[in-house]
């Protein structure tokens, strides 16, 4: 977690109590890869028949992590997952790859299984040669210290964020509580088209692998994959959701149409919005919390471009950043798709008030109204393309002078 720039003030007021999920073994440490006084590299074990579901960046330049994970994650089971916050290992050629050869390696020397049942993840400087040697070198030590915390895991894995990030849910499940947890990292370089930044995901709840990679998937697109921050997308970004056997149902889940798929899926999609919502309050800079509601449009997939393109529009978000109603910058930025809308059947409010309806100002408009209301922390602009019965949501920040500074001065 950065120390170098002030918490965001869109930040929760605290990090959640995780749950213990049994058959998990939590540890995190420093190993000096790159931060001199942070937790860097964790180690997350689990016992077996414990499988797992991976959504990867669509990125054509993966790290070598996320090429590792595509080449297991057929497969579907799972004993560990390792994570190092200083270096993405990206654009590293066959250094980078061996370099995760020789991790997965030492823990599943070290654990006693195979090698593709450990998941390795990376974030951090792109382009960087790793030093593996550090990795392996604390691989004992992971496997051997006292167990940490969520909190200590999930600070672990951050790298320019401001806060923490987890969330959790319980289900009820054949008079069972099961339980879900999540961490999560990301703030800058978020426009995922995948999974997220980086998000682990733990259940109790036993799902078979093809029914658990379908709910992720799902589960990704209106969650991680419906969020931007600056609208790019990282060569590290990963998901991975993992479904322990620790609580066996009395009759094993056959089917993704059952009633109890369903309790779960709910809750699932409880926790992946809120750590998607959670990354976007930890935007670089973000001082302003967008939530874009596109309806009424003829598909999904154009409702979804069309709040996108407001989303990711700087000059838009810029505006908002000075809270400034210039609403005349998400008519551009709904126009300069083409022709997936109608002029005239364009209705934009923000925060509830009504400011264009059929392609045109209402007639009562006043701009100090919309002034006032952008004073908020939390904006939402509504738009109705009127072309068909289709919505979708999309949450985003504000573009302030501090994103600049971030990243400009990142590798210092």
């Amino acid at each position: 977690m950065s120390q170098k720039f002030r918490k965001s003030p869109l930040a929760p007021k605290s990090f959640p109590d995780l749950p213990y999920i049994k058959g998990i073994k939590l540890s995190a440490i420093h190993s000096g890869i790159r931060y001199r006084d942070k937790l860097d590299l964790s180690l997350i074990t689990m016992t077996e028949k414990t499988n797992v579901a991976c959504v990867v960046t669509k990125s054509s330049t993966p790290s070598a992590p996320v090429l590792w994970c595509k080449k297991i994650r057929n497969i579907g089971k799972a004993r560990a997952l390792i994570v190092n916050s200083g270096n993405a290992n990206a654009h590293t050629g066959k250094k980078g790859l061996k370099a995760v050869k020789d991790t997965v390696d030492h823990i599943a020397k070290n654990l006693d299984c195979k090698s593709n049942e450990v998941y390795v993840c990376s974030t951090g400087v792109i382009g960087e040669f790793l030093n593996s040697d550090k990795i392996t070198s604390s691989i004992p030590k992971l496997i051997k210290q006292k167990e940490s915390s969520w909190k200590e895991v999930a600070e672990s894995i951050c790298t320019t964020d401001t806060f923490i990030k987890g969330s959790k849910k319980n289900c009820r499940i054949d008079g069972k509580n099961y339980k879900i947890v999540g961490i999560a990292k990301g703030s800058g370089m978020i426009f995922p088209n995948m999974g997220t930044m980086l998000a682990f995901i733990f259940t109790d709840f036993p799902i078979p692998k093809r029914i658990l990679n379908l709910l992720l998937k799902e589960a990704v697109e209106k969650s991680f994959n419906s969020i931007t921050v600056d609208g790019d997308t990282s060569t590290s970004d990963t998901c991975l959701l993992f479904s322990l056997n620790s609580s066996p149902l009395n009759k094993s889940i056959k089917s993704i149409n059952e009633d109890r798929i369903e309790l779960f899926r709910k809750s699932l999609d409880q926790v992946l919005q809120d750590l998607a919502k959670q990354i976007v309050c930890d935007g670089e800079g973000a001082s302003k919390f967008i939530t874009i509601n596109v309806k009424s449009a003829k598909t999904y997939k154009i409702a979804k471009e069309i709040a996108l393109s407001v989303a990711n529009s700087s000059l838009v978000k810029t505006a908002i950043a000075g809270e400034d109603p210039n609403w005349g910058r998400i008519i551009m930025a709904i126009g300069k798709l083409g022709s997936s809308v109608i002029q005239d059947k364009i209705s934009i409010s923000i925060n509830k008030v009504k400011i264009t309806y059929n392609g045109a100002l209402v007639n009562n408009y006043k701009e100090e109204d919309v002034v006032k209301k952008m004073k908020s922390k939390n904006i939402e602009i509504d738009i109705s393309v009127a072309t068909g019965k289709e919505c979708a949501t999309v949450w985003t920040c504000d573009l302030t002078k501090e994103y600049i500074k971030i990243n400009a001065d990142y590798r210092s």
